[in-house]
C-alpha cells in the first residue's frame, strides 16, 4: 500500500501575490516557450478527442484532468531548475502517480456534482416558494421579482463553485510534488484556498482578462494562455506551501 506524507502547513499571502503568481508563471513559460506550446497543443488534442466519446467523454476528461495538471506542475519545477523539457513530461503523471491523481479528479468531480445538485435543489425549492409568494404581487412586480431571484441564484451558484474550486486548485500540486494523499490534498487545498481567497480571486481575474485576447486570436492564444494558467498553479503552490526553488541562472 502506498504511503503518503502529511500536507505541509499553508502560508497566508497578500492579495497582490495573485498577480505575481501569473507574472512568475509567464517568466517560467518564457524560458522554453516552444516546448510549452507543444505540450499544450498535444494536451488540447487529447482533451478534444476524449470529449468526442459519447456520454462519458466529459467524465473521463474531468477525472484525468488532475493527471495532466500534475504533469504541468512537475514540468514547471523541472523548467525552473534549468532542465530541458520534453514531450514525455506531459505524461509524467501517468508514469509516476496515476492512481492518486485520478482519485483527485474523481473526488473533485463528485464534490462539484454534489454542489450543483444542492444548489439546483435549493433553487427549485426557493423558486416554488417565490412563485407562491409572487401570486400575491402586482403583475408589474412579477418580472422584477423573477429577475431578482435568477440573479440571486446565479450569485449563490458562483460562490459555491468558487469555494468548491478552491478544494482543487492546490490538490494536484500537493499530490505530485508533496506526495500527499488525494483526500488530504483536497482538504489542505480547501483550507489554503479559504485563507488565500483574495489572491486566488486576483489570479483568477488576471487569467480571465488574459483569456480575452487569447480567444480573439481564433484560439491560437490558448497555446500560451493554457501553460501560463497551469504554471500559475505551480507558482501559487510554491508561494503558499512549498519551499522556493533556486531559479536557473
Amino acid at each position: 500500500m502506498q504511503s503518503f506524507d502529511t500536507p505541509p502547513p499553508a502560508r497566508k499571502v497578500g492579495a497582490g501575490r495573485g498577480w505575481r503568481w501569473c507574472v512568475e508563471a509567464f517568466y517560467i513559460v518564457r524560458e522554453q516557450p516552444l516546448t510549452w506550446v507543444l505540450l499544450t497543443l498535444v494536451y488540447l488534442m487529447i482533451h478534444f478527442v476524449i470529449n468526442l466519446v459519447p456520454f462519458i467523454g466529459g467524465l473521463i476528461g474531468a477525472i484525468i484532468g488532475p493527471v495532466f495538471a500534475g504533469a504541468f506542475v512537475m514540468a514547471a519545477r523541472k523548467s525552473e531548475r534549468g532542465e530541458e523539457l520534453e514531450l514525455a513530461d506531459l505524461f509524467a503523471g501517468f508514469r509516476l502517480m496515476p492512481g492518486p491523481l485520478l482519485q483527485v479528479g474523481a473526488i473533485f468531480f463528485a464534490l462539484m456534482a454534489a454542489a450543483m445538485l444542492i444548489v439546483g435543489m435549493a433553487g427549485v425549492s426557493t423558486g416554488v416558494m417565490s412563485g407562491m409568494a409572487s401570486g400575491h404581487l402586482a403583475i408589474d412586480a412579477k418580472p422584477a421579482a423573477a429577475g431578482g431571484f435568477v440573479a440571486l441564484l446565479l450569485l449563490v451558484m458562483s460562490l459555491v463553485m468558487f469555494v468548491v474550486s478552491l478544494s482543487y486548485w492546490f490538490a494536484p500540486s500537493l499530490v505530485a510534488l508533496e506526495n500527499v494523499s488525494p483526500w488530504q490534498a483536497i482538504q489542505a487545498s480547501l483550507r489554503a484556498g479559504l485563507s488565500n481567497w483574495l489572491p486566488m480571486l486576483v489570479a483568477g481575474l488576471v487569467l480571465g482578462l488574459l483569456l480575452i485576447p487569447a480567444m480573439l486570436t481564433l484560439g491560437l492564444g490558448l497555446l500560451l494562455w493554457c501553460p501560463i494558467a497551469f504554471v500559475t498553479a505551480y507558482t501559487s503552490w510554491k508561494d503558499v506551501f512549498g519551499q522556493p526553488q533556486p531559479a536557473a541562472q
